[in-house]
């Protein structure tokens, strides 16, 4: 005899009732099979169909979301079936991973900070003695040639999986000002301060180079893409450590901010020039 207000629990649903059990749209639910959430049956007229255990299939994978998990990493998760054990081991792996990305979020939004700051402030040159953490490179180019960013593809991998704890920039060498050509020559690196070396899975790499700070002069400017290399855009650096009984001492590390990125107008740019 059947209970009393309760109707017979059918043994499977069609798309639209599913959806609305879930609480996803029907397009999400056609994805979320396409991906292997949900196993695809069908009708003999061809319509999909579901069951309860997907409902709850759907439920467990968006608790997963919530602890960070990506969508190919859930969908693992519960195909594999996790020991109790093994999950605990995911977890905290996770929330060391979860860690990690805050501290990239704080490193992204101190810059930002930064670069809004200089891109509000009044225009012109801002010069300035700070003491600058040292830096580790791996270098993408020499100049123009970028042959070498082969030989370091795995190094520069790892340094751009750490944005922005890392960052790209250029180095121009003190040896540039001292030919008789017009123009310097950058080299293409990305960096990040030496202290975070330990983030690396081989910090001693041949590859990886060193930037010796300290004691520095940062000269923030405003330069098209075409003045940046030309020797004479540097003359107010150079008179300015002159006037204050200062020389450079290091290659001269060049960070850019990119306003321009239609390859118009000028760039801020922050010249870390190290001295003595």
């Amino acid at each position: 005899m059947k209970e009393k207000g309760r109707k017979d629990v059918p043994q499977g649903y069609k798309i639209s009732d599913f959806a609305a059990m879930v609480g996803m749209s029907q397009s999400k639910v056609r994805y979320y099979e396409k991906v292997g959430l949900f196993e695809s049956r069908r009708q003999d007229n061809g319509y999909r169909w579901y069951t309860p255990e997907d409902a709850f299939r759907a439920n467990s994978f968006r608790v997963l979301l919530q602890y960070g998990f990506s969508l190919e990493q859930a969908v693992k998760m519960l195909d594999e079936r996790q020991t109790g054990e093994q999950f605990m081991r995911s977890l905290e792996t996770q929330r060391t991973e979860l860690y990690h990305q805050a501290e990239l979020i704080r490193y992204r939004q101190k810059r930002l900070d930064y670069i809004i700051n200089l891109i509000q402030s009044e225009p012109g040159e801002r010069f300035e003695v700070a003491d600058i953490e040292d830096q580790i490179y791996v270098r993408a180019s020499y100049g123009r040639d970028f042959s070498v960013s082969v030989e370091n593809a795995s190094e520069l991998a790892e340094f751009a999986d750490m944005l922005s704890i890392s960052t790209f920039a250029r180095i121009i060498q003190k040896s540039d000002f001292e030919s008789d050509q017009d123009f310097v020559n950058p080299s293409y690196v990305h960096l990040m301060p030496k202290q975070e070396s330990f983030r690396l899975k081989n910090p001693q790499s041949v590859r990886i180079e060193h930037l010796k700070m300290g004691k520095c002069l940062r000269y923030q400017r405003q330069k098209t893409r075409e003045e940046s290399v030309k020797k004479e855009a540097f003359e107010p650096m150079f008179a300015w450590l002159r006037d204050h009984g200062y020389r450079m001492r290091n290659d001269i590390l060049l960070m850019p901010a990119f306003l321009n990125l239609d390859g118009q107008g000028s760039d801020w740019e922050t010249l870390l020039v190290p001295i003595e």
